[in-house]
């Protein structure tokens, strides 16, 4: 019985140890990080990936209608 009530004790410290640790070193990565800010670039561009921007003027290539023989409808 007491091994139980000991570890119900001993888990949940070592729960809360685990969280504590991890926050104070994302608390240390933050601080670090805007030490640095005004001297780092942003790492999103403003313009967006290549593959997502449609060409200008009618150099589209068309995709040929193989399912319904050439005919719309």
């Amino acid at each position: 019985m007491l091994d139980l009530v000991l570890f119900a004790v001993i888990v949940p410290i070592a729960f809360g140890a685990g969280y504590a640790t991890r926050s104070v070193v994302s608390h240390r990565r933050r601080t670090k990080y805007l030490k640095w800010k005004p001297y780092v670039r942003p790492s999103t561009s403003s313009q967006p990936p290549q593959f997502l921007i449609r060409p200008q003027g009618g150099n589209v290539a068309q995709m040929p209608r193989v399912a319904s023989g050439g005919r719309r409808g």
